[in-house]
């Protein structure tokens, strides 16, 4: 067994096993006490993936393109946790902007992958902040203060969406292939944060599936772009 297979298989075990135990937590009476230190456990987790996939490939410029994203995402993870159990507005607000950076340094690593913009790095951000204003008007979401941010947040997503799924299809490959998904997942993820965080959901049986999804989305797109370090620059 090659050692590339070999990291990845460990690499997918432990991360999968430790998503469980978030999503347990996340679920349990024990949320107010553990639901951060196994958020950032899982957090933790898909940084060090990314330097062991890193040593283990010799991928190392590949990987430090992508490691600034994962540090701020880390980050956003940690204030993101800590609204969740306490409901700090200041948190939140700290939480987008760390998603918001490290999306920027994610943007920075495609755009260094494929250079040239074409109509779908437009048309998909076009779509997605018309669908945001729709959800405000038709939905009532209660965005406040960090509607500024809700929308430059919407815009650098859909452009990270539309540039990812680019390099899947124009440069086809492993690499490429994980980046694509990496980036669907994402957006899945990122799109529930506004029913989570905006939105009042009267029924709990739903609220607990859309946090639960909203969880495997995100952590399955941080592990299939740390995943992409294994595989190479395209």
């Amino acid at each position: 067994m090659s050692k590339v297979m070999l990291a990845q298989g460990i690499g997918i075990a432990v991360y999968t096993l430790e998503l469980a135990l978030l999503l347990w937590v996340s679920q349990s009476r024990y949320k107010k006490k553990y639901y951060v230190p196994s958020k950032m456990l899982c957090s933790v987790t898909f940084v060090v993936l990314a330097i062991v996939f890193a040593l283990v490939s010799h991928h190392m410029e590949y990987f430090f393109g992508f490691f600034p994203a994962l540090c701020f995402c880390l980050l956003g993870d940690l204030f993101m946790g800590l609204y969740q159990v306490g409901r700090q507005k200041r948190n939140l607000t700290l939480g987008i902007l760390a998603f918001m950076i490290g999306h920027l340094c994610l943007l920075v690593m495609l755009f260094y992958q494929s250079r040239n913009m074409i109509w779908w790095n437009v048309l998909v951000p076009v779509i997605a902040v018309i669908m945001l204003v729709i959800m405000r008007k038709v939905a009532s979401m209660r965005y406040g203060k960090v509607w500024p941010l809700a929308i430059c947040y919407c815009i650098m997503l859909a452009l990270m969406l539309s540039k990812s799924t680019q390099l899947m299809v124009q440069k086809p490959g492993i690499a490429s292939a994980w980046i694509g998904i990496g980036g669907i997942l994402f957006f899945i993820s990122d799109f529930t944060i506004n029913f989570i965080y905006f939105y009042k959901i009267k029924n709990p049986i739903w609220k607990r599936w859309v946090h639960a999804i909203n969880l495997v989305t995100y952590f399955l797109a941080i592990l299939a772009f740390d995943l992409s370090i294994l595989y190479g620059a395209m």
